[in-house]
């Protein structure tokens, strides 16, 4: 039976009892609770950054992609039989080796030599035990530095230049990593002029699209409430980041290509004039469809060996080379890129995609034909809105079937003699709550979501109407509510510092601060969080905290137990997740797994236990937890399921919200009639909970 249980939180109180007794190993950490709101100690490992660093190093999931693996090493095969094959001695070079896996396949090809640097330390070491497990240590000249520190002569790391360099510096973006400049450099100080590069080129293509939900993650929707933004928010760029996401994931009903994929850009791995830094294209685009060019989907391919016939693509499903039968990965995934305006378009209407890049991120934008005059050099928020908020609160925001909920609540518990209280971060309840309440008060502590706020107010010309309060809630006095009584209290509820559902009851420690200031009668909505728990099948998921044991041939076992125990000192045992991109099915039903009232939450502690009973046969290899609050009787705000669970069928979970997942150690096949058993403890005091999992 394998138990996995969260740790606990400690009190102040608790932490000076305890503190004399604390190893020399741990060491208590102020930690600011995303429950209470309020700053309390934990117990940490002393070297818990250097452990979460590790336990994040990410390399698992590319392990475990399997494509990736073997046509690197495919690759790697050709280009030292090429030169063997003309006379000549292969000598490798490995830029950011990782656990030298890319190395030892080099070392298994036949290279003649071989030199592999890492900068990050933990993992440079890690290496180094894995190809002496592996027995090719002595093949290897494991250097732990930058490849731009390495030095080549008699007396350096390198005793003469390489002929062959490969090296997985890529990220989504693919040059997000730095990989001009490491490929430059290479080529200039660590190379000779006729190298081979492995992967020789990479081509990046953009597909402008339309789509409702996808524009709902850039611009804040309001069709459905009476209020608007500013228009200076629907007139920014947006926020200069991409947005990556596992773009085959988005129902194909929910957005419309405008055009075919279209290439944009090719890197020359192999230029030995060097990569340029910053490069602008231009393509004249006929749409295929009407509609308005909301966004720009990006990916990329690479050609792995030196005739480019060997191609690793990161397409979608519907551009990709091999159809539906796509390796999954989550190391390499897609990006959406925001225009600084959605065009409208014609079917057959020519229109100009303009892409950029610079040494370390791309951009795209969208004109009419012929008037590429106003195309940003650069992206930049000018609004403010968003770089405070994410892209998925954003959409949150303006999601059509959580904005239902609030309104039907506001309609029918806020009268004209209402006084309401707003409590959530960067909200249009107050423009909401406005058109109907006598006065609305609303909390913002955090300067840029203070400003947003008032932004709001502004537009909506509800100074009268509106105050912003931004104080700490147990700070706010009678002045400051303008001597009224609070009668209505609502939030959505949303905190930016909440990293996993539950976290949002933070709404109800706010609402007990403020008390005194509130009718006893009042009206508190959300006035109930329901926790549930499904039993789940994931496609891929498990991938990222699965060990590796055997790539290719090579037991890479120590790494696995580097990441294993790193985790176990840096990582809970429930991680947030946005569950919508990563397909599953459901192996039981939901289940209630605890149930908190707003009138009852604080009183005592809390314990519940249950059993999640496997209804179908499968692979069990994690068990996805969200939160519902209920609006009395107007409806329920799910962070989960945006659907009716179907057992052995894939779970539709919210767009915009992330959610809490467990994920076994081993996955474990099951029959329909296994149970597994999950227990949570809640402290009001400390505002934890903690999870205890029986598989």
């Amino acid at each position: 039976m394998l138990i996995s249980c969260g740790l606990t939180r400690l009190s102040y109180s608790t932490e000076k009892l305890l503190s004399r007794f604390v190893s020399k190993m741990s060491t208590f950490v102020s930690h600011a609770n995303p429950v209470t709101g309020k700053m309390d100690w934990i117990i940490q490992d002393e070297n818990y950054d250097y452990h979460q660093e590790i336990a994040r190093s990410a390399y698992a999931d590319m392990l475990h992609d399997t494509e990736r693996n073997q046509k690197y090493y495919d690759a790697l095969k050709i280009a030292i039989k090429m030169l063997h094959d003309r006379g000549q001695k292969a000598h490798v070079l490995d830029i950011g080796t990782g656990t030298g896996l890319l190395s030892m396949m080099a070392a298994s090809a036949g290279a003649d030599s071989v030199t592999a640097c890492e900068a990050f330390k933990p993992m440079a070491s890690c290496a180094a035990k894995i190809m002496q497990r592996n027995n090719l240590g002595h093949k290897i000249n494991l250097i732990p530095k930058r490849s731009t520190d390495l030095t080549v002569g008699p007396d350096g790391d390198m005793p003469h230049r390489a002929n062959v360099l490969v090296t997985e510096v890529f990220d989504t973006e693919l040059i997000g990593e730095g990989a001009i400049g490491t490929f430059n450099h290479a080529h200039r100080e660590l190379l000779v002029d006729d190298c081979i590069v492995i992967p020789r080129a990479a081509n990046m293509f953009a597909q402008p699209v339309s789509s409702d939900l996808v524009r709902r993650w850039n611009q804040i929707d309001t069709s459905n409430i009476e209020g608007s933004v500013p228009c200076e928010v629907s007139r920014c760029g947006g926020a200069p980041s991409l947005h990556d996401l596992q773009l085959d994931q988005i129902p194909a009903q929910q957005f419309t290509a405008l055009s075919a994929a279209l290439k944009v850009f090719r890197f020359d791995f192999n230029c030995k004039g060097g990569l340029k830094p910053d490069r602008r294209s231009e393509v004249t685009v006929s749409a295929d469809s009407d509609g308005t060019v909301d966004a720009v989907f990006m990916w990329w391919d690479c050609e792995m060996d030196p005739k480019g016939e060997i191609i690793l693509s990161c397409a979608p499903r519907w551009a990709h080379p091999d159809g539906s039968k796509l390796p999954w990965r989550d190391h390499w995934m897609q990006a959406i890129y925001y225009p600084s305006n959605p065009l409208p378009v014609s079917k057959s209407e020519s229109f100009t995609l303009v892409s950029c890049h610079d040494e370390y991120s791309l951009w795209f934008d969208v004109t009419r034909q012929g008037d590429t005059s106003q195309v940003l050099e650069r992206p930049l928020c000018t609004c403010g809105f968003h770089t405070t908020l994410s892209r998925t609160r954003i959409g949150m925001m303006g999601d059509p079937h959580r904005v239902s909920i609030l309104k039907a609540a506001l309609k029918k518990h806020v009268k004209e003699t209402s006084v309401c209280l707003c409590i959530s971060d960067g909200s249009l309840l107050p423009v909401m709550a406005a058109s109907r309440a006598r006065k609305v008060f609303v909390i913002e502590t955090n300067p840029m979501y203070k400003r947003i706020t008032e932004a709001l107010i502004q537009q909506n010309s509800l100074r009268d109407r509106v105050t912003v309060i931004d104080k700490q809630p147990h700070e706010i006095n009678q002045s400051d509510l303008h001597n009224l009584q609070v009668d209505v209290v609502v939030g959505e509820p949303y905190f930016s510092s909440s990293m996993l559902p539950w976290h949002n009851v933070h709404v109800w420690y706010a609402i007990y601060d403020l008390e005194a200031h509130i009718a006893a009668d009042a009206v508190v909505l959300p006035g109930r969080m329901v926790i549930k728990a499904v039993a789940m099948d994931f496609d891929h998921l498990w991938k990222i905290r699965a060990p590796v044991g055997v790539c290719e041939g090579f037991d890479i076992t120590e790494f696995d137990r580097l990441i294993e125990s790193s985790s176990d000192i840096s990582d809970s045992n429930v991680e947030p997740q946005p569950l919508w991109e990563y397909p599953g099915k459901a192996l039981s039903s939901a289940v209630d797994v605890i149930q908190l009232q707003y009138k009852e939450v604080m009183e005592k502690s809390v314990e519940a236990s249950v059993e999640l009973q496997m209804e179908t046969n499968g692979c069990l290899n994690g068990i996805a937890l969200w939160t519902e609050y209920e609006f009395r009787d107007t409806g329920t705000v799910t962070t989960g399921p945006r659907k009716s669970l179907r057992i052995g069928e894939n779970v539709d979970w919210d767009y915009y919200t992330r959610q809490g997942v467990h994920l076994l150690k081993t996955p474990r096949i099951v029959s329909a009639g296994h149970t597994i058993s999950l227990k949570i403890q809640f402290n009001p005091q400390t505002g934890e909970f903690d999870f205890c999992f029986k598989t």
